[in-house]
């Protein structure tokens, strides 16, 4: 009796622990106005963007619309340079696959650092192209995950200040719809303070 009420209060705190992890989590600095003009950049398929997009423009903002290859062309991310750095016949037999392995581990390495290096920079042009070339208050920055995977979550950036003005963790559950988040997040990001 005693093995089955440890494995029954294991269980309960574990399930405990489970629940206590995915509470819903939100920062707001600032509310957002109806009215304000907003790009949203959705993770998704294009029913799901569709739906989001729809929430935020029966809520009275002013929703952009960009993509991504608004911002660069193909030369500025895949150069026919990068591809020749590693570029190389690779010598047959076992005793070369070790050090073949290395040599292209480490030219894989070079060619992201090559790029990650610039990210930063990208990044902040790109922001500030968004502000001055749609006329965009805020960048809405989310992601819609099934109720068991993980959190769906939004991030707001304020394009004058560069702050970030509300994040939010929100763990769906199964009769949660892309509609019943959004208008959760829309309720929060709005709420006076």
């Amino acid at each position: 009796m005693q093995g089955k009420s440890s494995v029954a209060v294991f269980s309960l705190c574990l399930a405990l622990a489970f629940c206590s992890s995915r509470q819903e989590r939100y920062f707001l600095r600032a509310p957002l106005t109806k009215g304000a003009s907003v790009a949203i950049i959705v993770e998704g398929e294009n029913d799901v963007k569709n739906a989001v997009f729809t929430e935020f423009l029966k809520a009275g903002f002013q929703v952009k619309a960009f993509s991504a290859t608004d911002f660069y062309r193909v030369e500025d991310v895949f150069e026919i340079r990068d591809i020749k750095k590693i570029a190389f016949t690779a010598p047959s037999g076992k005793e070369h696959s070790e050090l073949t392995a290395r040599v292209l581990d480490k030219n894989f390495e070079n060619l992201y650092k090559l790029h990650l290096y610039n990210f930063e920079a990208s990044k902040a042009e790109i922001i500030k192209e968004i502000r001055a070339k749609y006329k965009v208050d805020y960048l809405i920055l989310l992601a819609m995950k099934e109720w068991d995977t993980s959190y769906s979550w939004i991030r707001v950036i304020n394009l004058d200040t560069f702050d970030l003005i509300y994040i939010h963790n929100y763990p769906a559950r199964r009769s949660d719809t892309v509609q019943s988040i959004i208008a959760r997040f829309l309720e929060i990001m709005q709420k006076p303070q």
